[in-house]
């Protein structure tokens, strides 16, 4: 799993560890990951760790290299690196949005680069990608955020379409408003606000289940539906009313 150190990647390390799966654990933060896998371990789950950022290919790839020496297989993939934060067009960097485009969308072009041939020689495989409920329109003071989630989700659909007939699962987790270190940074009401372990357990059962698309809470999901077809005078209007200006 990569982005396994806290906030939703912590919390699925200790959903999975639960249901008796054997883990390897991915992340920039080596003393979270490390005191996690020793957390998991002493509860006699196997668990292992290294250091990785996701945003450098040979980083990635010797994860999973890593992860292949120590498991029999590598059944699931879970791509779960996520930063984000306020940022205005007033004070627009893309300095700020180059470095959120490296982890929430290179991230994920770099796990598929190494994790498919991978798969592809053993025969089956799944690989979960966290975006987010946030990836339908430029919401105000997240477009960096908002567009690297839309680019993660529209690279997995067609990661998904693709690898299909090679056996291998690709499925795109859209949480909503998850209670993590990164919303804490939000300056708007985040409705229906979900605690990580709850988060983890949907994302678990939608993975076991098979389903393509892992998205929740449902209110919120059924908002993205329509705010995403709403037009664009009634949607600016709106924006300027739920967030605060800068």
């Amino acid at each position: 799993m990569f982005g396994a150190s806290q906030g939703i990647g912590r919390a699925l390390a200790l959903e999975f560890s639960r249901e008796g799966s054997s883990l390897v654990l991915l992340s920039r933060n080596e003393k979270e990951i490390e005191s996690l896998t020793a957390e998991i371990s002493s509860k006699g789950t196997k668990c292992f760790s290294k250091r990785c950022d996701i945003t450098l290919l040979d980083n990635v790839m010797q994860g999973l290299s890593f992860a292949g020496e120590i498991l029999d297989s590598i059944d699931l993939v879970i791509i779960n690196s996520g930063v984000g934060g306020p940022n205005w067009m007033q004070s627009f960097s893309s300095k700020q949005f180059k470095e959120t485009f490296e982890v929430n969308t290179f991230g994920i072009a770099h796990v598929l680069e190494c994790v498919i041939p991978v798969m592809k020689t053993q025969g089956y495989g799944t690989i979960a990608g966290v975006t987010s409920l946030a990836d339908v329109r430029g919401y105000g003071g997240s477009s960096s955020y908002s567009a690297s989630k839309a680019a993660g989700s529209i690279l997995l659909e067609a990661a998904r379409v693709e690898l299909k007939k090679d056996n291998i699962r690709v499925i795109t987790i859209r949480p909503g408003f998850v209670k993590t270190a990164m919303t804490d940074k939000n300056e708007f009401k985040m409705p229906l606000l979900m605690q990580p372990d709850k988060a983890a357990r949907v994302i678990r059962k939608g993975i076991e289940a098979g389903r393509s698309i892992v998205q929740f809470p449902i209110p919120i999901v059924m908002a993205t539906r329509l705010i995403k077809f709403l037009p664009n005078w009634i949607y600016d209007w709106a924006m300027n009313l739920a967030r605060p200006k800068k």
